[in-house]
């Protein structure tokens, strides 16, 4: 007899408008923006609004283990299935009555995303009590907090729990509140259009047809035991995709912005990201020197005045755009034009003209 294999089921699809994923996103954001090339212009001019003491409390907490998202990615991930349909005032209830110490767990997993392979939470706790090790791991997770700063902040939960809850209520009374409501309308349009498709079964196609990109690999190993696919509209995200996730839920978001207005709006989603991509001089210099061949990403940045982070940067939203493709080599990256793609961008200029 054959072995016999449980086949993997199609997770459940919906798209919902959530205040407590938008909130937690765009703090994130916000904290995020000078990494990110084709983010959303409203986050700069949070930036600037943004009173600088809570801005450097909000994004130490955030930023404490390196990296987009890991801190916010593992609080999200452990909101109630119920949470999209939490006010404000609901949501601080709700983190009010997480015990502290379950905030320095997530933080620690948080820490523990970034390395490779991840050690468990209490080894980062023996961590914290030696400053020499403790300041080496989280140079390897590419933190960017001072080493006795972040041990002070995850060996003190109830420390790290009031600044956590602090900084949530005030980016969202004093920054976030307004700007939500203001683009509420986009993000519920957004959700009504995809509510109303009727996508092939396919989870892959489900993914291309929402975001305009193709599905990641890290985002397939992840989708059995999934039960539940959430996509959550972001005005923000600009040409990326981000997604958080528990055993059986996963969160996509997605620009809703690309969304089309009307019938005969139907090229909007593929042509808003690529275009974002191009306008800039910089990485039209890039396609100009990536012109008939393919370089390593060393190559580019000996060819550009600016450093290797900032051509980093480019080449991540020209890829993440669709308007390169990339190829592995090793450790090594190797950058050409997508040439298919720039050729679908021009015939959907044309229909235009």
């Amino acid at each position: 007899m054959p072995n016999l294999i449980r086949a993997s089921s199609t997770p459940k699809v919906q798209y919902t408008v959530s205040l407590p994923h938008s909130l937690l996103a765009t703090a994130s954001l916000v904290c995020a923006a000078t990494r990110y090339e084709g983010l959303g212009d409203w986050l700069w001019e949070a930036r600037t609004q943004i009173a600088p003491d809570l801005y450097q409390d909000l994004c130490l907490v955030i930023t404490l283990p390196g990296g987009y998202q890991r801190f916010t990615a593992e609080l999200i991930a452990d909101l109630p299935a119920e949470a999209a349909r939490l006010s404000f005032d609901e949501l601080m209830a709700h983190l009010r009555t997480i015990p502290a110490v379950h905030y320095q767990l997530i933080a620690l997993r948080a820490l523990a995303r970034g390395a490779h392979p991840p050690p468990q939470p209490s080894d980062l706790t023996a961590l914290l009590h030696k400053p020499a090790e403790w300041a080496a791991y989280l140079a390897e997770v590419e933190s960017e907090v001072d080493p006795e700063m972040a041990a002070a902040l995850v060996g003190d939960e109830e420390k790290l729990k009031r600044q956590l809850l602090n900084a949530l209520e005030r980016f969202w009374r004093e920054v976030y509140a307004g700007e939500f409501e203001a683009t509420r309308p986009l993000m519920e349009r957004s959700v009504a259009y995809h509510r109303a498709q009727r996508y092939p079964p396919s989870f892959r196609d489900v993914f291309v047809a929402v975001t305009g990109r193709p599905l990641p690999d890290r985002v397939v190993e992840l989708l059995p035991g999934i039960e539940t696919v959430t996509f959550i509209p972001s005005c923000y995200i600009g040409p990326y995709v981000a997604y958080t996730h528990n055993v059986e839920r996963l969160v996509l978001y997605y620009n809703c912005r690309t969304t089309p207005i009307g019938a005969d709006a139907g090229e909007g989603p593929s042509l808003y990201p690529p275009l974002k991509a191009l306008a800039d001089e910089t990485r039209l210099q890039i396609l100009a020197l990536l012109h008939g061949r393919e370089l390593y990403a060393q190559e580019i940045v000996e060819q550009l005045d600016i450093s290797q982070p900032a051509v980093s940067r480019h080449l991540n939203l020209m890829a993440a755009a669709g308007v390169l493709k990339i190829r592995r080599e090793g450790n090594a990256k190797y950058y050409s034009i997508d040439t298919e793609a720039l050729a679908a961008v021009a015939d959907a200029l044309r229909v235009f003209s």
